[in-house]
């Protein structure tokens, strides 16, 4: 094998090695986000909330499959695998692209339904937006004024007794704030991951036609 070959092998070997823990960022992320976002799951009957967490987790599921299959190409030259892993990469790839594309142009359009979900969720079902409030540390939906002049509910203070001058702020700034941050990672992470697979793309065709011109030779 030349120079080469042999960086082209460990760079695709190293490359993938990326893809895998790129993958397993994702599904933490998507983990992380789904586990975050339960309550608002369950209060917001009308809302989509979770698609984005679970679609991140099977997007890095699968990158993570993908990866470990190139890793093996990688190290066993195998021309079959190579080819067979760049085809799914070039699949993957154009479906990162996307799904960052939809992400950037609806994400803004997302946020703003946010303050509809949740005042209807406060309006429909108090009791359950507490659980809102626990889990993001904020008080009503635009802060202790939804409340009116209702006694506030512990939920909405670090301290009892809960009061307007020591409760959280409203919870549609900051549940905005997350799925915008949230939106933005994926974002940017699919790019990231895109920008290098194009490169291992090129490479794998590269490996896997060295592949099999060794093969060809092998057999004369």
């Amino acid at each position: 094998m030349g120079c080469g070959e042999f960086l082209v092998k460990y760079i695709l070997f190293f490359a993938n090695l990326f893809f895998a823990l790129a993958g397993l960022a994702l599904i933490g992320l998507g983990v992380a986000v789904e586990l975050q976002v339960k309550e608002i799951i369950n209060a917001v009957e009308s809302s989509n909330v979770h698609v984005a967490p679970i679609a991140a987790i099977v997007t890095g599921s699968v990158v993570f499959f993908i990866a470990f299959f190139g890793c093996c190409g990688a190290v066993r030259e195998n021309n079959c695998m190579l080819i067979t892993y760049s085809i799914f990469m070039l699949i993957l790839m154009l479906a990162k692209v996307t799904l960052a594309v939809l992400i950037f142009v609806n994400l803004e359009g997302f946020i703003n339904q946010v303050p509809r979900w949740l005042n209807e969720a406060f309006t429909r079902d108090q009791t359950g937006f507490h659980e809102i409030e626990r889990t993001f540390k904020c008080c009503g939906p635009t802060g202790p004024l939804s409340y009116g002049n209702l006694v506030l509910p512990e939920t909405c203070c670090a301290s009892t007794p809960c009061t307007p001058f020591n409760s959280y702020t409203g919870c549609s700034t900051l549940v905005e704030d997350f799925f915008q941050t949230f939106g933005v990672a994926i974002g940017a992470l699919a790019i990231a991951v895109v920008a290098i697979e194009l490169v291992a793309i090129v490479f794998g065709l590269c490996l896997a036609n060295h592949a099999r011109n060794q093969s060809r030779r092998a057999h004369y």
